[in-house]
């Protein structure tokens, strides 16, 4: 039976989503940093201090935003 093209499309986006959260993460702890989310929000702990990094504006895209602002902080 063929997928309805919407939900593969949505399988899809889940797939990438959860990408996005992976090298999110890669990317804090290869600066030695860790991240925290709280109320919608994304934190960096650097040398134990939190510091606000993200407040997406989509659920469905969180991890890809957050990915985005991660990549500027750093500078990669």
């Amino acid at each position: 039976m063929k997928k309805n093209f919407s939900v593969g499309k949505a399988e899809w986006s889940d797939t990438r989503e959860e990408q996005y959260r992976k090298d999110s993460l890669d990317i804090a702890f290869g600066f030695g940093d860790t991240l925290n989310t709280r109320d919608g929000k994304v934190y960096i702990i650097k040398n134990d201090v939190e510091i606000e990094i993200s407040k997406p504006n989509k659920v469905k895209t969180f991890w890809f935003e957050t990915w985005q602002k991660l990549k500027d902080f750093y500078g990669v």
